[in-house]
This record gives C-alpha cells, structure tokens and sequence, in this order.
C-alpha cells in the first residue's frame, strides 16, 4: 500500500510541474457507470437459533456510479482532471437457509459523495492511465435482509410460510470520511469517454469490529464538452 501512495504522489506531483509549464485545454464530462464493490476484511455475524455465532464472508455488490469532471488539457500527453461523484459501495452476502427459515437478498448499501483529483498519463492520442487521491464523504449506509419463516412436519413438507424483510440505518457504524486511491485506464473516441477506475481504500471504514476497506471497480460512459 505504501509503494502504491508514494508512486502515485510521484506521478501526480511530476505531471502537475509539466501542467504547469504550458498553457491548454478545458473540458467538462459528466458521465455514468455501474460499481462492482465489496469490503476487504469485512466479516458479518449472525445469530443462530442455538445462540452461537455464524460469520459470513462478503461478495461483491453492483451499484450505480455518476458524476462531473472538469479536467485541464496542458498538452497531448499530459491532463489534470477533478471531480465530484456519487458513488454507491458496499457488499453482499449469500443466501442460507437453516431449518424453519430462509434467509436472502442480503446486502450493505454505502452511499458516498466523491471528489477526484486524477493525473492523466496520455500513451497515446485516445488512451490515458490514470491516478490520483479520492476523498469520500459518507451519505448513507443501510443493511437489508429478507427472511421466510416456515413450519417443517415429520415428513419433511413445508407449510405455515411467513415472510419479512429488515433494512435498517447502520450509518453510524462507519466513518463519515474516507480516502481511497483511484487507478485506471480511459479512452476517448470523438467525445464519448469510456472510464474504468479501481479504488484502493486507504482507510478503514468501520467504527467497530474488524478492520475493512472498500474495494470499488467502476465502469463508466461520458461525453466531453469542450470549453
């Protein structure tokens, strides 16, 4: 994780002196995508009918992703670019049934503001790798779970079906302020800009229990408007 921060200081300090040095381009790209998140370390428990504890593993958890970039063009190879996004996180959890219950649809929905600050390393006329630092402020964050409840006779039939569902707020059990480490590639045809960025979270998330960090991968589409 150290060598990832110090490397992409280094890109982003090193492209911010070049910007520096010549005048350029301003653009404007809105866009939208689609999250595949989970939660690195992050272990949910449970309680079962004889009271002991099951933990269950996270999986990853599709969302939605939005936002504008303002980005600074100093020449054909090198661009600064800063943002705001919403940005949905979190994980998912596999279905189980125990006898007498079923229980699905679980999920952990986390709903972050986002401001990135990118360099753009242009490879060639179309195509950039990107880096930068990512601040995150917590919006949201809500647990959702559906349970079936059913009677089992001595022949094994179902009957006596009952069905809820819980979702509740869990957002004081997380940090209001994040920061994560955005990596990707990009690549422009016309004006259309198709985005993809992983980020690394640098901090943990969670107030209680075990240490977790966000892993984000988000897929995006834009359309730049020159300035």
């Amino acid at each position: 994780m150290k060598r990832i921060v110090v490397l992409v200081l280094l890109v982003a300090s090193t492209l911010a002196v070049m910007a520096q040095s010549k005048s350029g381009a301003w653009s404007v790209t809105p866009h939208v995508g689609v999250s595949r998140s989970s939660m690195t370390g992050s272990v949910a428990s449970y309680e079962l009918a004889d009271g002991e504890l099951e933990k269950i593993k996270p999986h990853s958890l599709l969302g939605f992703v939005g936002g504008v970039d303002v980005m600074y063009k100093a020449s054909d190879i090198v661009g600064i670019s800063a943002g705001v996004s919403f940005v949905q996180a979190g994980c998912k959890y596999k279905d189980e049934e125990r006898k007498g219950e079923a229980v699905h649809d679980r999920y952990m929905r986390m709903n972050y503001i986002a401001v990135p600050v990118l360099a753009h390393s242009y490879l060639a006329p179309r195509f950039s790798i990107n880096a930068g630092i990512e601040p995150t402020f917590l919006l949201k964050a809500n647990n959702h779970e559906e349970h079936q409840t059913y009677d089992v006779d001595a022949d094994g039939k179902k009957s006596n079906f009952q069905e809820f569902e819980l979702d509740y707020d869990v957002k004081n059990a997380f940090r209001k302020f994040g920061l994560s480490i955005p990596i990707g590639v990009s690549y422009e045809y016309e004006n259309v800009v198709l985005g993809a960025l992983y980020h690394v979270g640098v901090f943990n998330v969670s107030k209680f229990g075990d240490s977790s960090r966000n892993s984000i991968l988000e897929v995006s589409v834009g359309y730049k408007f020159n300035l």
